[in-house]
């Protein structure tokens, strides 16, 4: 019984060490010594922070209710139109029946969309770690005091940056690649629908 007690304790504390990690503060300037530049630029990109880890959660929010609300419209009435008359047996290049063409397209469509769903919120959460890194290099750059699980490396952070730099433009791309995708996808399966409707 001991053992168990013994045990559960362990593993409690070892949980409560694991997601909740002790912050220490590094630096030697204290907030109140900050010059009226510094602590304007450190509120500055606490701003910036914010507002990209806002824009992220709010985008996240929207594109799936987007992609649900499309992605059952379109298939319920595909779905609840296959037996009629403009559906019913209607082929596509002589082979290719209407129904399953047209819910491949939407398939498409909506897989792109996810596709970009996808890259651009890690677009977002690369770029609001962008301004948290440049945060904490103008922090080290001029001794500004900060609070963190360890102390910061100047260099490897700059490094980190440049790097979440080049895949944040690459996501950007890439989201805007998918997006063009996917209305292409989309239109060509609406006209696809009112050409053979």
């Amino acid at each position: 019984m001991t053992n168990t007690s013994n045990g559960e304790v362990w593993a409690t504390q070892y949980l409560i060490n694991m997601t909740i990690k002790k912050r220490r503060c590094f630096g030697t300037k204290k907030k109140t010594d900050l010059t009226v530049f510094e602590e304007s630029s450190i509120n500055s990109y606490k701003d910036r922070f914010s507002k990209w880890h806002n824009r992220q959660i709010d985008l996240l929010t929207f594109c799936i209710n987007l992609n649900f609300t499309l992605s059952i419209a379109m298939t319920g009435f595909i779905i609840s139109n296959q037996d009629k008359l403009k559906f019913k047996d209607q082929l596509i290049c002589g082979e290719f029946s209407i129904v399953k063409t047209l819910l491949c397209l939407f398939a498409t469509a909506a897989t792109l969309g996810v596709l970009a769903l996808i890259s651009r919120i890690n677009d977002f959460r690369l770029t609001k770690n962008i301004i948290k890194k440049r945060r904490r290099i103008f922090e080290l750059n001029n001794d500004i005091r900060y609070e963190d699980t360890k102390q910061s490396n100047k260099y490897n952070l700059i490094t980190l940056r440049d790097s979440s730099i080049c895949w944040a433009k690459f996501l950007g791309n890439m989201t805007w690649v998918l997006f063009y995708a996917q209305l292409v996808a989309l239109l060509v399966a609406i006209w696809t629908m009112v050409i053979n409707a």
